[in-house]
């Protein structure tokens, strides 16, 4: 358990940004990359990897990891507006 807890810290970017960095950097990556042109395609490569994993790999887990990861990027800024931080 402890073994985790060291691996957890390590990852943690909260550790390495401060707060405010670490909330900047998602913020401006919801407002440049994924709006228009780029977030559109990159929502529609993991959607098509996604029923790829589902369909011809039979790989149900990654086939939700990347339905999910479409989710996060079609609606992830639109979320962030509603919440104020973006």
């Amino acid at each position: 358990m402890e073994r985790w807890e060291r691996w957890l810290n390590r990852v943690n970017p909260l550790n390495h940004i401060s707060l405010e960095g670490y909330a900047a950097s998602w913020q401006s990556l919801f407002s440049t990359l994924l709006q228009g042109f780029w977030g559109r395609l990159l929502a529609l490569s993991f959607l098509v990897l996604s029923f790829w994993f589902g369909v011809r790999r039979r790989n149900f887990a990654m086939a939700v990891a990347f339905f999910v990861l479409a989710l996060l990027v079609t609606y992830g800024a639109p979320l962030l507006k509603i919440l104020g931080l973006l």
